[in-house]
């Protein structure tokens, strides 16, 4: 992408807002394994909340190429605490929820004033969604929800979260349906985990067995699996984004570092060998950024993105692994101890292949998109 000069403007307003305001609360974060709730105030004031929300719910109304580059601005401070910047809620809200609903959970949001998760991912049932055992039966009064969830992003910070759960399960895909339920409601358990990377973004183990009230349904009964699949290109290439920024930050550490650190009497740059592994982390942060933004510039045009958006994610997340794997060869014994950030990216980037769908999925996906799929 060749960015214009409103595209720059943006760019360094979000690199601005990620060095002042991300950037000293990262240590603390990290350390504590708590989310600072003040720097989603500050986001919001700055606009950054609601950022491809449209105008007319209270957005701002960007494009998913303005969202890549936040993204990817924030994640190369801290890929953990940019996270909630944008969220799967701002894309669901304001597409399939009522009026009432948009007004009581989506302009919350866009303020900073409530914080969502998503809550989809069930013991046994990641990438095979259909597998779910989680439920939703009807009573006198609206809902009662059963399910057990695992790694759901942002729970134990959340104000309420979006459950996809079973309204009907003899229908399969066409019988799970989606749920705005408040956090704190009684018969809601969140358990915090402990996890390698992330640290300062909390991620929960949440047991449901509540009831909520008919109108906290979120579109049409049935339709949750159409829901979150009209998300999906869009949600694979924000994901790419966050992996670029991690890349980046590793990159741009390794380049100083070398540059600066002296064995026998030589920055280790003028070695040859040190040399072919920036050069190698610079092809591939290249690759990964044309991949995202071509990806994100063709869903801007309206055109399928299905293929591009799943090639993004998995080229960029790659990368990640890949070149913070290469920083911490870099840095050495240096890149091993917890004061350098590098071991952070290091850490981070693990996620990246995992998460959004497993790079697997994101290769069979291709391969059926493409007619690569053989049959029998």
């Amino acid at each position: 992408m060749i960015e214009d000069e409103e595209m720059r403007g943006f760019r360094d307003t979000c690199r601005r807002f990620a060095e002042k305001e991300i950037g000293p609360l990262v240590d603390s974060a990290e350390a504590s394994g708590t989310y600072p709730r003040e720097l989603i105030a500050k986001a919001a004031e700055n606009g950054f909340l609601g950022l491809t929300v449209a105008e007319e719910f209270g957005g701002a109304g960007g494009s998913l190429l303005h969202a890549c580059v936040m993204i990817e601005e924030f994640s190369r401070v801290c890929a953990g605490l940019g996270t909630p910047m944008l969220g799967l809620g701002q894309r669901l809200i304001p597409a399939y929820g009522t009026p009432e609903q948009v007004d009581r959970y989506l302009a919350p949001i866009i303020s900073g004033e409530k914080l969502t998760a998503f809550a989809m991912t069930e013991p046994g049932a990641g990438s095979d969604v259909l597998a779910m055992r989680g439920t939703a039966t009807r009573t006198a009064s609206g809902w009662h929800i059963k399910a057990n969830k695992i790694y759901a992003t942002g729970a134990p910070i959340s104000d309420f979260m979006l459950v996809v759960v079973y309204t009907d399960r003899d229908k399969r895909r066409d019988g799970l349906s989606i749920f705005l339920v408040d956090s704190h409601l009684p018969g809601i358990e969140i358990h915090k985990m402990d996890k390698l990377g992330h640290s300062s973004m909390e991620t929960g183990i949440v047991y449901f067995d509540c009831e909520v009230p008919e109108d906290a349904l979120l579109g049409e009964e049935g339709r949750g699996m159409a829901y979150v699949m009209s998300a999906l290109e869009e949600g694979r290439i924000t994901h790419a984004a966050r992996s670029l920024g991690v890349a980046r930050a590793a990159y741009e550490a390794s380049v100083e570092y070398a540059g600066q650190r002296e064995v026998f009497g030589k920055t280790i740059n003028q070695n040859q060998v040190v040399q072919g592994k920036l050069s190698q982390m610079l092809i591939d942060l290249t690759s990964a950024r044309l991949h995202v933004y071509s990806a994100a510039e063709l869903f801007e045009s309206g055109a399928p993105a299905l293929v591009e958006a799943s090639m993004a994610k998995v080229v960029a997340s790659e990368a990640a692994v890949g070149i913070t794997d290469q920083a911490m060869r870099i840095f050495a014994g240096v890149g091993y101890i917890n004061d350098a950030p590098v071991q952070r990216y290091f850490r981070d980037a693990r996620l990246y292949p995992i998460s959004e769908g497993t790079n697997e999925i994101q290769h069979r996906t291709i391969a059926r998109a493409a007619g690569l799929a053989g049959r029998g």
